[in-house]
């Protein structure tokens, strides 16, 4: 039976996410701050770092670095996992920094690719090249994950699934629940029943 769960220690800022005898793909995405480190128990997947792709089987661990772009891939009937986000201290750099950090702090504006150029003085077509390669993801995919990831927090504080597409940046209900499911395998509102908040001090 598949199960999701999704725990935070608000304490310490670090987020488990544990997976059974599921047969979720991710698509590339990155984790703005954190380092990831994951371990499949059952089956295998296929995990994408940078490049670079490899098979990780039960037993075996991978790790991706704060803002490498990476995805995961189902190569079993299904498989589980767990995965563990530990926060890290950094400052955002490169380039398109400025752009990043307003993507971040406000992932519900709508910045035009054009707005993005003229705040860094270089032209559209150069910028999302320029973004891309700095963050492995285009601004508005960026910007996706950056609403998705506030959507979680806002879902995860009690807010109606109706509201946080709204307060988040998305047209209606509908296309959250597309880009949410996409982006974290579950709907909103399942991703509502699976996470656990712990305030636990340590």
């Amino acid at each position: 039976m598949e199960k999701l769960e999704f725990i935070e220690d608000k304490s310490t800022g670090i987020e488990i996410v544990s997976m059974e005898h599921v047969k979720i793909s991710y698509p590339r995405h990155t984790h703005t701050g954190h380092y990831v480190f994951g371990i499949v128990t059952e089956g295998t997947v296929s995990i994408g770092v940078g490049e670079e792709r490899f098979e990780c089987r039960a037993g075996e661990y991978f790790t991706v670095a704060p803002d490498t772009v990476h995805s995961i891939d189902a190569v079993s009937e299904d498989y589980s996992m767990i995965t563990t986000c530990l926060p890290v201290d950094g400052d955002i750099s490169g380039e398109l920094a400025i752009i990043k950090k307003e993507i971040i702090g406000n992932p519900e504006l709508e910045i035009s690719i054009a707005q993005m150029s003229e705040k860094v003085n270089i032209s559209s077509y150069h910028m999302i090249r320029k973004f891309a390669s700095e963050n492995g993801l285009t601004p508005h995919k960026f910007q996706m994950q950056c609403r998705v990831r506030k959507a979680q927090e806002l879902l995860k504080k009690g807010y109606k699934v109706i509201d946080v597409a709204q307060m988040v940046g998305f047209c209606d209900q509908s296309h959250l629940d597309r880009v949410f499911k996409k982006q974290v395998g579950i709907s909103p509102e399942q991703f509502i029943n699976s996470a656990i908040i712990s305030n636990a001090e340590g």
